[in-house]
């Protein structure tokens, strides 16, 4: 099953992926008609010519609208929403790592004045056994609907992927 749309021409290309991808990807010389190259090319596109990686439906791809509903429905119905200010504070504090690392050019820890998680959990311990070799981390189901297993090495802390064998089909 391949759903695609693409339209090719003399100063770029624009195509759209409706299987594997939800965004767009196009490629602009910048020479647009008339000669300018800072024009207007789409919405959230990094630059005005060459590779550009817009969002098509921004609001819902993005998911600004269900955050917004979430929060909404959370603040009516006395629950907490699905992110809270917690996360916002553990995903700055991952933000200031990354800044410090950029600018010293070295690993940085993440400081967290207040940790919410586990205390003293290796990752082992929070692994589910696949079987006596591996543990799984993700079972996903590919575009051509094969199953694929990722999955740890214990001996050796390595990724590996295997497809799942298929079920016996049963012609009863």
């Amino acid at each position: 099953m391949d759903l695609r749309d693409e339209v090719m021409g003399t100063e770029g290309t624009i195509w759209i992926n409706n299987f594997l991808r939800t965004g767009f990807e196009m490629y602009t010389s910048g020479r647009h008609s008339g000669g300018k190259g800072a024009d207007y090319v789409a919405e959230k596109a990094e630059s005005n010519s060459g590779w550009l990686f817009p969002v098509g439906d921004e609001v819902n791809d993005l998911g600004y609208n269900h955050m917004f509903a979430d929060m909404f429905d959370a603040c009516e119905n006395g629950r907490e929403p699905a992110e809270t200010f917690y996360d916002g504070y553990v995903v700055n504090a991952i933000l200031d790592a990354a800044y410090r690392s950029a600018e010293t050019k070295q690993w940085e820890p993440i400081n967290l004045a207040v940790w919410r998680g586990q205390e003293g959990l290796s990752a082992e311990k929070t692994l589910t056994d696949y079987d006596d070799h591996f543990y799984l981390i993700k079972e996903e189901i590919t575009h051509d609907g094969r199953h694929k297993l990722i999955l740890k090495d214990k001996a050796n802390g390595k990724i590996v992927e295997k497809d799942q064998p298929k079920e016996p089909v049963s012609l009863d």
